[in-house]
């Protein structure tokens, strides 16, 4: 009787330790780090854009951002389009699209006395879509852990938790679309340039409709601006 006792505790320790290991491999599931890549996709900044974007092997496939209830304003956000996505502190935030990560910011720096444009959006993950559309997602109260520039994401990956840090007065996720235009240190133009909410709208739905014909076209428009705007 005892030794039937040892074993089961065993077992049910057994399962006890692995269940994380699972949790934590099925999370990362969707996400190749950066030395796995395939060569010319690993460093987003050692190649160009274009190839980039033709590196996923599959069709594009988009993701509504927040697991659960969320609601955003249409074409509502204070000085530059972009969309607050209101969830809760917590909730799953995810891939739009595949893509390789661009930026990974795991510190919130913000500081309201200065109001730096930079550090606004605390921890945050910016990712190049294999539709050359940069995707942003800030605020985060989370960042999966090893996620970092160059790694290759599937369109559906666990990139953090809602949260609100940088400047936020509550729980969201600012999502900010825009060209890729320099890949990093522009946060006047990741933040988002063109509104999000109609293909927000399509992605809830499960429609495949991508930002990318309407990101370009402000790129032709503006260029990619080397500096913040006045009063940014």
């Amino acid at each position: 009787m005892r030794t039937h006792l040892r074993r089961t505790a065993g077992i049910l320790l057994s399962v006890v330790v692995l269940l994380p290991a699972a949790a934590c491999a099925a999370e990362r599931a969707d996400i190749v780090p950066a030395d796995a890549a395939p060569r010319g996709t690993a460093s987003p900044f050692r190649a160009p854009p274009s190839a980039i974007t033709k590196a996923p092997p599959r069709p594009a496939t988009y993701v509504f951002p927040v697991d659960g209830a969320a609601g955003y304003a249409r074409d509502d956000h204070h000085d530059y389009p972009a969309a607050d996505i209101m969830a809760p502190c917590g909730r799953t935030v995810r891939a739009v699209t595949d893509g390789v990560v661009l930026e990974v910011n795991r510190v919130d720096r913000f500081n309201p006395k200065r109001d730096r444009g930079a550090d606004r959006g605390g921890l945050s993950v910016s990712i190049l879509g294999q539709d050359g559309v940069r995707y942003y997602g800030a605020h985060f109260s989370s960042i999966v852990g090893s996620l970092g520039p160059g790694d290759i994401v599937r369109a559906g990956a666990v990139l953090g938790k809602v949260g609100r840090t940088g400047r936020a007065g509550a729980c969201h996720l600012h999502l900010g679309l825009s060209p890729v235009c320099a890949g990093k240190g522009d946060w006047w133009v990741r933040r988002g340039v063109i509104w999000p909410s109609r293909y927000l709208d399509a992605w809830r739905k499960g429609e495949a409709r991508s930002p990318a014909t309407e990101a370009e076209k402000w790129r032709k428009s503006h260029g990619c601006p080397a500096k913040a705007p006045k009063g940014a």
